[in-house]
């Protein structure tokens, strides 16, 4: 047993150890607790863009164009593409992708910071359907059959 070196090797080695009793393999375990691949560049781009302001709507090229240098596409399509490979990624980070074609046929790309908790001056907070609800009993009750 080759236990990851780091802060953690004690914790490292006895996951390994059990991993057979959590049903996995050891391998399974060591590449578990692995530290997760760095972002894409496309991902730390738009992360960036979302730091500087909440929201943002353009098209391709103007997308592009702002994030050069910083992302290795070539041109407005292949960051497009980019970007729609990156949207499960980004979406864990807090951020909504939207691709839409407006009636005149122009194609524009929204990217908002997406806080996921739902409320918006659009959608405020709801209160909770058991907010109202009675109390609990504090004794129990006899039940008689």
């Amino acid at each position: 047993m080759d236990p990851a070196p780091g802060k953690f090797a004690d914790a490292v080695s006895w996951a390994v150890a059990a991993s057979p009793a959590l049903g996995c393999t050891e391998e399974e375990m060591r590449q578990a607790l692995n530290p997760p691949p760095p972002p894409h560049p496309m991902v730390e781009a738009i992360c960036g863009l979302m730091e500087q302001c909440r929201q943002w709507k353009g098209s391709a090229t103007e997308l592009f164009e702002l994030l050069q240098p910083g992302v290795s596409c070539q041109n407005p399509a292949s960051a497009a593409k980019q970007l729609r490979s990156c949207s499960l990624t980004l979406a864990d980070h807090g951020i909504e992708l939207k691709f839409r074609r407006l009636h005149g046929g122009a194609r524009v790309v929204e990217i908002h910071d997406d806080p996921g908790d739902g409320s918006s001056p659009e959608n405020p907070p709801q209160p909770s359907p058991d907010s109202d609800a009675p109390p609990q009993p504090a004794e129990t009750e006899e039940v008689k059959s």
